[in-house]
């Protein structure tokens, strides 16, 4: 999947045109949202391949990721993808929309976690006696 269907699913879910000229500031914002969602989300994608036997993901930019280029993280994270950028998009129009998003993003990125099964640690012991 590239990352410019994640930011058409985006626009379709805040009702906007995607069409080319239509949201300048959304498609020059976007680049840099998904990189921040892809930085955010990269220790659970990680622990989700590794869970799933899924491989090692490809080291990406932390700033800037191409609308066309393909989406790092896992396709299960492509949902909670969409609904954070929808909330990033629209923080400064509509808070009360961008809040109601940002929640379903944290209710996906919930639903993946639980999918992770836990690892038993050590636990290193910092204070000796």
């Amino acid at each position: 999947m590239k990352n410019r269907e994640i930011y058409d699913a985006a626009l379709r879910v805040l009702a906007e045109k995607c069409v080319d000229g239509a949201n300048d500031d959304y498609e020059e914002r976007a680049p840099y949202l998904i990189a921040n969602f892809c930085c955010e989300s990269s220790r659970t994608d990680t622990a989700y391949r590794k869970a799933h036997s899924l491989g090692a993901a490809k080291k990406v930019s932390s700033v800037f990721l191409d609308l066309d280029t393909e989406f790092p993280c896992c396709e299960r994270f492509t949902t909670a993808a969409i609904m954070y950028l929808a909330a990033m998009l629209i923080i400064d129009e509509n808070t009360e929309l961008s809040d109601k998003f940002f929640d379903m993003y944290s209710d996906a990125m919930s639903e993946i976690c639980m999918e992770i099964p836990a690892v038993v640690e050590r636990i290193i012991d910092r204070y000796e006696f």
